[in-house]
């Protein structure tokens, strides 16, 4: 009977998260809650609400049952931001600096979020001791590793100077980071 509790605790977990990331896509991409311009604007405030809430009930639940630190509040911070910027700044031809720099940091915390979860799954397989395994400072460092990596390759990209060269660079210096901060940590 616990077993089964546990299965419909996670499937509706999993049902309630789809349900808020679907309210997200609908309000930025199909209402497009980003056009009107009164800030107190009804649907804004939901929209402001529902991007809070859906990495809330997304990422809470992980990181209390994995006990990453401070891993809910990165996620939700990250994401709820990248919806705002998405939802109600107008990138125009040319965004303004700020615009894009909020949308860049928010982009990575958010990619970084999910890389974090992905090495830690790696970690679970690929290490043999168990320190290393259960290593959230490690997986949270590859995690925002990759997600530089690939911010770094949309900001070449939209400089036009994205080529071959380019991102085997961009790939040597985030492995040559990451095998350094590997060995500093093995020398403690």
């Amino acid at each position: 009977m616990h077993i089964l509790a546990r299965i419909i605790a996670r499937c509706s977990w999993l049902i309630a998260s789809a349900i808020c990331w679907v309210v997200v896509y609908d309000l930025i991409v199909l209402r497009d809650v980003g056009a009107p311009g009164d800030f107190w604007a009804p649907e804004r405030i939901g929209s402001y609400v529902a991007f809070i809430l859906a990495p809330a009930v997304t990422f809470i639940p992980i990181a209390h049952t994995l006990r990453i630190p401070l891993y809910d509040l990165e996620a939700i911070a990250g994401w709820s931001t990248l919806a705002f910027t998405l939802a109600f700044i107008d990138p125009g031809t040319r965004p303004p600096l700020p615009a894009l720099l909020l949308l860049l940091v928010s982009l990575t915390i958010s990619l970084a979020t999910i890389f974090t979860l992905c090495s830690y799954a790696v970690g679970l397989r690929l290490f043999a001791r168990r320190s290393q395994q259960r290593d959230f400072v490690r997986a949270r460092r590859d995690g925002y590793l990759m997600a530089i990596f690939l911010v770094g390759l949309l900001m070449l990209a939209m400089v036009d100077v994205l080529n071959a060269v380019n991102i085997a660079l961009l790939a040597l210096i985030v492995f040559l980071l990451e095998l350094f901060l590997l060995t500093r940590g093995a020398a403690r």
